[in-house]
């Protein structure tokens, strides 16, 4: 009696772009611009900023995760600021996200998160302090997926520290939110 057996085997090279428990790491560079009439965009010159993000996929569309920042900015009008020279700015917060398909390649994600900031302060005279900020953030970022490990994104989005310093109430819009836009380009890495 002849009997025929077929079996298959999954190509473990076959693009699979999206599914659900999966983790991706971003890793990027921002370039920030102060918006508004507030304090960072008057007395500083900020420079390049790095992000970092860890995110677990809820399901095929939905993630959430943590992200982490930090933007080292100069002091370029110290009249409007005091006598501070240079402030570093570190971020950490939650974020979610939607990701909306436009095929299995490029994708864009629609991110929201908040998170607090430390705005760590070096002084000409040699002092340092800090002021701290409840952050919010939201925007796009465009993603393409080289293969199933390995992916690009690029992105915009808006970000408002509500800051937490005391100031006579003459100066609290000015000294109360920073606002900013930041463009966004980095590498993305996804674990299976």
């Amino acid at each position: 009696m002849p009997v025929s057996l077929f079996s298959q085997e999954e190509d473990s090279t076959s693009f699979k772009p999206n599914h659900f428990n999966r983790i991706q790491f971003d890793l990027g560079l921002n370039k920030s611009i102060p918006l508004g009439d507030s304090f960072l965009k008057d007395a500083y010159d900020l420079n390049f900023g790095t992000d970092f993000s860890a995110d677990f996929y809820l399901s095929r569309n939905w993630y959430v995760g943590s992200k982490f920042g930090f933007l080292r900015t100069e002091v370029t009008k110290p009249e409007k600021i005091g006598d501070i020279k240079a402030t570093s700015i570190f971020t950490i917060g939650f974020q979610g996200g939607y990701v909306y398909e436009f095929n299995e390649r490029f994708q864009l994600d629609l991110i929201a998160g908040i998170g607090y900031s430390s705005y760590n302060h070096d002084s000409k005279f040699g002092t340092n302090f800090h002021d701290s900020a409840t952050t919010f953030w939201v925007g796009p970022k465009l993603n393409y997926r080289v293969n199933n490990f390995f992916g690009f994104y690029g992105g915009i989005d808006f970000r408002n520290d509500a800051m937490k310093t005391s100031v006579p109430a003459e100066l609290e819009d000015y000294f109360g939110n920073a606002q900013l836009l930041s463009l966004n380009v980095g590498v993305r890495f996804i674990t299976h």
